[in-house]
């Protein structure tokens, strides 16, 4: 069966979050304990193209992809300080799950491509990469004299 066709928008500076679930015909969640996923995807720009991969069962600075694997669910998600550092317009993305199970003896894993599509990159109005930060361990009062809610 072909990749389903899926595209999604990032809005530069902000933190990405997106969620997948992948499910069988009836709709019941597919059990995916020790699967991998991955999408990868190439950057629209002439002058370099930029290829990224996010591999499943990764933490680190840049992104975390992680699978809920009774729930069929597959979670990516990039800080803001990342996505702040993207320069390009648009992508085009593949979506892979790799069972634990080899297709044959020697044969390798399955591996199928079950998304495909279009990521979208929108930029700030003001420009700029610096990341909006709040320390809410140093919160200010200035109100003075406030009235106190009882």
């Amino acid at each position: 069966m072909p990749a389903a066709d899926y595209s999604f928008t990032i809005e530069k500076g902000t933190a990405f979050v997106i969620a997948f679930e992948y499910r069988d015909d009836t709709n019941i969640p597919i059990n995916i304990t020790n699967w991998c996923a991955r999408i990868r995807w190439i950057e629209d720009q002439p002058e370099n193209p930029t290829v990224r991969t996010f591999v499943t069962n990764t933490s680190t600075t840049t992104y975390e992809f992680t699978i809920d694997p009774l729930l069929g669910k597959i979670i990516l998600k990039i800080p803001a300080s990342e996505t702040a550092q993207y320069t390009f317009g648009s992508a085009r993305y593949d979506f892979e799950l790799q069972e634990p199970n080899d297709l044959y003896t020697g044969g390798g894993k399955k591996i199928f491509r079950i998304l495909q599509g279009n990521v979208s990159l929108i930029s700030r109005n003001v420009p700029g990469n610096d990341v909006f930060g709040c320390d809410t361990n140093n919160v200010q009062n200035d109100c003075g004299t406030c009235n106190q809610w009882v």
